[in-house]
C-alpha cells in the first residue's frame, strides 16, 4: 500500500550514479523512541508500549467505580490480559495465529465441557469415586489431554487445551464442587466456569490484533510490511557491496577493508535470515490473497534467491583475501575492471528495480486503466535494465578471454588464475540471478496460493501426525503426574486435594519440545517467570494499590510501568524471552485486581509451592524418560550435516557411495543426470536446503548444550564444536557453489553439447587422486571428531591411537602441491575456448570454481583434524 506509494514509479539515483538507498518512514512512536539511533530497540519498546498500555487501560476496570461492572458478566478481565500477553508478538501475522491457537485452544475443552456436563450435570457430586460418572469423567480426562499430547497439534493449542481441560476434570471429578458448568449448546451459562474464560479469550484476541494495527502511536506492525522493507533494503545493500568489492579487487594489494567486508557480509547474512522470521507468519496477514498475496509469493520467490546470492559473495570475498595481487593480477583488473563495474551497476539495477516491483506486488495482467500504463512503463524499464544485463555479460566474457590470452599468456587456466576466474565467475553469476528474478516478475506467474480451506484441510492433516515417542513420554509423566499428585492432594495444608494449578502450569511449562539436558535449564529458569511474576505482582499491588480516588492513576502507572519491562524481555531475549512472556501474564493475575483484594500470605505461597511443583513434575520428565543430552543432539544434527555433503561430494566428483575403485577417467557427474531427469530448477537448491536445514538445527541445539547441566559428564567441548560447526558451514557453502555452478552451465548448455568442463575436472588423474585422498580423509577426520564430541567422562577412549597414527603418517597437503598438474590437465582436456554471452558458459572460469572450491574444502578439514588433535582425549601415546 502506502510502501508501494512512498517507493514511487523508477529508481533514484545519487550524483555519482549508484541508487539511493531506500529509506522508509517511521511512526511517531518509534521516532520518539529513537529508531535513528538503535532501531531494534526502537521496534521492540514500540510494541511493548502498546501492550503495557493497553493493559493498563483493561486493569482500569477493577479500579474506575463505573468500568468494574465489566468484571461481572462471567468473564474476568485479568484474564483478557494474560491472552493479550499469550498473542502479542512482532507482527500482526504472529499475533493473529497465535489469537487463534488461543481461542481454538480454548474452544474444545469448551466444548468438551458441554459434553461432560450434557450427559453427567452433576458431575460426582451425587456419585461416588469409581462410579460410572466417575469413570466416565477419568477415560475423558486421559483421552481428551493424551490426545493432544500425542497429536502435533500447535503449541498454543495444547497449551491451552491442557491448562484448561486440567480444571474442567478436576471440577467434574471434586465430590464438593460447586462450581457452575454450562451442560449444553441449549443452556449456555455465560457466568459458567468454561463459557466465561472462552469470552474473555475473545475479547483479549481481538484486542491484541487492535494492539498491532495502524494508531495514532504508529503504523500498523505487519510481517509482509517490515519483509518489503527488507527485501529492498537487501537488494541495495547487496549492490553496493559488490561495488565496493570490485573497486577493491582492482586495487593493488590487500588492504584491512577486505577483511571489513567480510564483517559486513555476515551483517548482509544475518538481514537476509530475518526476512525469513518476517515472512514465517504472512500467510495470516493476506490469505494469499489479493494484492497483498502477490507480494508474499514474490518476496517468497527472491528468499531462495538471495541464499545463493550471499553463498556467492561470501566466496568472492574468501577470494579477495587469498588473492596475492601481483603483477598479473593488476594488469588483468587493469583491463576488465571497466566491464566488472559495468555488470555489477548494472546488475545492482536490475535487481533492485525487479525487487522494487516485486514488493509492489507486479502483475501485469492485474492492471487496468492508468495503473496498466504505469505498469508498461515499469516493464519496459525493466526490459531495458534485462538487456544492459545481457550486453554487459557478453563485453565482460569477450574481454576477459581476450586479456586472459594477453596476461598470462594462454587462453585456459592457470594456477595463478584461479581467484580471479572465480571471482568473475561470481560477479556474473549475481547478474544471471537479477536477470532470472526479472524474468519470473515480467512472467505474471506465482506459486498456486494456499487459501483458507487449503490451509485448514493442511493444518488437519499435520494435527494428525504423531510426536516422537519420547515427546510423549516426557509431557504425560510431567502433565498426569502433577494432575494426579494435584487429585489427591498433600499433606499439612500445602495443596488441597482437587488443586488443578500444577497441572495447568505444566501445560505453561512444557510448551515446546525441549532439546536435552538444556530443557531443565529452561524450566528453571521458566520458575522465575511464573514465580517471579507472582511475588512481583502481589508486592507492587500490596505496596501501591489503595482505593483512594487517585488508585486508578497509581494502578494504571504500575502496571504499564511492569508488563513494559516484562514485554520488552520478551520481544528483545532469545534466551529468556519466555521468562518475560511469564513475568507477564502471571504478574497480571497478581496485580490486576479489585482495590480491596489481598491475596493471603497463604495464598501466595500455595501458589507458589503448585507453581514449584510443577517445575518438578516436568523436571522429572525429562529425566527419567532420559532426555538426550544437547550435546549429542547437537553434535548428531552437525555429523547428519556432513553426511549430507559427503554424500554430495561422491555424486559430484561421480565417485559412489565410498566407493574410491572407479575409473577416474571414466567419473561422471551425477549432478547433470539429475538435471536432465528432474529439470535444473528443481537441482539448483536440493542440497542447499537439506544443509542449511540441519546446519541450523546444530547450530541451534549447540548454542544450548553449555547450558545444560552436567552431574557426572564432563564440560561441553566449546572449543572443538565451534570449530567444526564453522568449518561444516563452510564446506557446505563451497559445495553449494560448485553445484551452483554446474546446474547453471547445465541451464545454458546447448541441446546435445558435451559438459565439457565437468568432465575435464573429474576425469582428471591428479585431481581425481586427491579427490579420493581427500574423501577418504574426510572419513576418517569426521569419524574421529564424531567420536571426540561424544565422548564426555574421564574414561580412556580405547582404539584412537591407530586411527591417529594412520592420519599422523599420511598427513594430507593443501591442494596447492598439486595444483600445476592438476591445471595443466584440466587445460589439455578441455576443447578450443570459443566466444561465449556469458562467463557462466565459460568452461575454464566453471573449472576454476570447481578447483578453487576443492581447495577450500581441504583446507576446512585439515583445519578440523588440527582441532580435533588439540582435544584432551588424545593422549600423547595416540601419537
Amino acid at each position: 500500500g502506502w510502501r508501494s506509494r512512498y517507493l514511487g514509479n523508477g529508481i533514484s539515483l545519487e550524483p555519482d550514479g549508484s541508487i539511493t538507498k531506500p529509506v522508509f518512514p517511521v511512526g511517531f512512536g518509534q521516532r520518539l523512541l529513537g529508531h535513528d539511533k538503535n532501531s531494534n530497540f526502537a521496534i521492540w519498546a514500540d510494541l511493548s508500549l502498546r501492550c503495557a498500555v493497553m493493559c493498563g487501560v483493561i486493569a482500569l476496570t477493577y479500579w474506575v467505580p463505573f468500568l468494574e461492572p465489566l468484571n461481572n458478566y462471567g468473564w474476568s478481565m485479568q484474564y483478557v490480559v494474560v491472552i493479550i500477553c499469550f498473542s502479542v508478538y512482532m507482527d500482526i501475522g504472529n499475533t493473529t495465529s497465535l489469537a487463534w491457537y488461543n481461542f481454538y485452544g480454548t474452544l474444545l475443552p469448551t466444548l468438551n465441557v458441554f459434553l461432560m456436563w450434557g450427559f453427567c450435570p452433576d458431575g460426582v457430586t451425587k456419585s461416588e469415586t469409581f462410579s460410572p460418572t466417575w469413570w466416565f469423567g477419568m477415560i475423558d480426562f486421559v483421552i481428551f489431554n493424551g490426545a493432544f499430547l500425542v497429536l502435533n497439534v500447535p503449541v498454543g493449542v495444547r497449551m491451552f487445551a491442557l491448562s484448561w481441560q486440567a480444571y474442567f476434570s478436576m471440577a467434574f471429578l471434586d465430590p464438593q464442587n460447586t462450581t457452575k458448568f454450562s451442560t449444553g449448546l441449549d443452556d449456555v451459562i455465560l457466568e459458567g466456569a468454561a463459557v466465561g474464560p472462552l469470552v474473555g479469550t475473545i475479547f483479549g484476541c481481538i484486542i491484541s490484533i487492535l494492539v498491532v494495527c495502524l494508531s495514532p502511536w504508529g503504523y500498523a506492525l505487519t510481517g509482509l510490511g517490515a519483509a518489503q522493507e527488507q527485501a529492498i533494503g537487501i537488494a541495495w545493500s547487496e549492490g553496493m557491496q559488490w561495488k565496493q568489492m570490485i573497486k577493491l579487487y582492482k586495487g593493488s594489494e590487500s588492504t584491512i577493508e577486505i577483511d571489513r567486508l567480510k564483517g559486513e557480509a555476515k551483517i548482509l547474512e544475518a538481514k537476509v535470515h530475518k526476512l525469513d522470521s518476517m515472512m514465517s507468519a504472512t500467510w495470516w496477514e493476506c490469505f494469499d490473497l489479493w494484492k497483498a498475496g502477490r507480494v508474499k509469493a514474490h518476496i517468497t520467490e527472491l528468499q531462495g534467491k538471495l541464499d545463493c546470492m550471499h553463498d556467492w559473495l561470501k566466496g568472492s570475498i574468501q577470494a579477495m583475501q587469498e588473492e596475492d595481487f601481483n603483477d598479473k593480477h593488476d594488469k588483468l583488473m587493469a583491463k576488465v575492471g571497466d566491464q566488472l563495474e559495468t555488470l555489477a551497476d548494472v546488475g545492482g539495477k536490475l535487481m533492485f528495480r525487479a525487487v522494487k516491483m516485486g514488493i509492489n506486488g507486479f502483475a501485469m495482467s492485474k492492471y487496468a486503466g492508468a495503473d496498466a500504463a504505469l505498469a508498461q512503463i515499469e516493464q519496459r524499464e525493466l526490459k531495458a535494465d534485462m538487456q544492459a544485463v545481457a550486453v554487459a555479460q557478453k563485453e565482460l566474457a569477450e574481454v576477459f578471454a581476450s586479456s586472459r590470452q594477453e596476461v598470462f599468456g594462454a587462453n585456459t587456466l592457470t594456477p595463478d588464475s584461479l581467484g580471479e576466474h572465480f571471482f568473475v565467475f561470481a560477479l556474473s553469476t549475481y547478474g544471471q540471478i537479477a536477470t532470472e528474478y526479472a524474468e519470473y516478475i515480467l512472467s505474471d506467474k506465482r506459486a498456486e496460493p494456499q487459501g483458507i480451506l487449503k490451509s485448514c484441510f493442511n493444518g488437519v492433516k499435520d494435527t494428525l501426525a504423531f510426536n516422537s515417542l519420547n515427546f510423549i513420554m516426557r509431557t504425560s509423566v510431567g502433565f498426569f503426574g502433577a494432575w494426579v499428585i494435584g487429585y489427591f492432594g498433600m499433606p499439612g495444608g500445602i495443596m488441597a486435594p482437587y488443586s488443578s494449578t500444577a497441572a495447568g502450569t505444566t501445560a505453561y511449562l512444557m510448551a515446546a519440545e525441549g532439546k536435552g539436558g538444556s530443557a531443565i535449564m529452561k524450566n528453571v529458569a521458566r520458575f522465575q517467570g511464573t514465580g517471579g511474576g507472582t511475588i512481583i505482582g502481589q508486592l507492587l499491588f500490596t505496596t501501591l494499590m489503595t482505593c483512594a480516588w487517585y488508585g486508578g492513576i497509581i494502578g494504571f502507572g504500575v502496571v504499564v510501568i511492569y508488563e513494559f519491562f516484562a514485554f520488552y524481555l520478551y520481544f528483545s531475549s532469545q534466551s529468556f524471552g519466555y521468562v518475560g512472556l511469564l513475568l507477564a501474564a502471571y504478574g497480571a493475575e497478581h496485580l490486576i485486581m479489585g482495590c480491596s483484594s489481598q491475596d493471603t500470605p497463604g495464598g501466595v505461597y500455595n501458589t507458589i509451592v503448585d507453581q514449584t511443583l510443577a517445575i518438578l513434575c516436568v523436571t522429572a520428565g525429562d529425566l527419567i524418560i532420559g532426555n538426550r543430552s544437547s550435546g549429542h543432539l547437537a553434535a548428531e544434527a552437525l555429523f547428519t550435516m556432513t553426511n549430507i555433503l559427503e554424500g554430495a561430494m561422491r555424486e559430484l566428483f561421480g565417485i559412489g557411495t565410498r566407493d574410491l575403485s572407479t575409473p577416474r577417467d571414466k567419473r561422471h557427474c551425477a549432478i547433470i543426470d539429475r538435471c536432465t531427469d528432474q529439470g535444473t530448477a528443481a537441482v539448483h537448491d536440493a542440497h542447499k536446503i537439506e544443509i542449511q536445514s540441519k546446519y541450523m538445527q546444530a547450530d541451534s541445539i549447540g548454542s544450548e548444550a553449555p547450558l545444560e547441566p552436567r552431574f557426572y559428564r564432563m564440560p561441553f567441548k566449546q572449543e572443538l564444536w565451534d570449530t567444526l560447526i564453522k568449518c561444516g558451514g563452510q564446506i557446505g557453502i563451497k559445495l553449494c557453489c560448485m553445484e551452483y555452478a554446474i546446474v547453471d552451465a547445465e541451464a545454458r548448455k546447448e541441446k546435445g553439447g558435451k559438459h565439457a568442463a565437468v568432465d575435464a575436472v573429474i576425469s582428471t588423474q591428479t585431481l581425481g587422486k586427491v579427490v579420493d585422498e581427500t574423501m577418504a580423509r574426510w572419513e576418517k577426520v569426521f569419524t574421529l571428531a564424531e567420536t571426540l564430541m561424544l565422548h564426555e567422562t574421564n574414561d580412556k577412549l580405547t582404539n584412537l591411537g591407530k586411527s591417529c597414527k594412520a592420519l599422523l603418517k599420511e598427513p594430507m597437503d593443501r591442494l596447492d602441491s598439486n595444483l600445476k598438474d592438476i591445471v595443466q590437465e584440466i587445460s589439455q582436456a578441455l576443447p578450443p575456448t570459443t566466444s561465449k554471452d556469458s562467463i557462466l558458459a565459460d568452461d575454464i572460469c566453471l573449472a576454476s570454481v570447481l578447483v578453487m572450491m576443492m581447495s577450500g574444502i581441504i583446507d576446512r578439514i585439515n583445519t578440523m583434524e588440527e582441532v580435533c588433535f588439540k582435544d584432551p582425549d588424545i593422549g600423547l601415546e595416540d601419537l
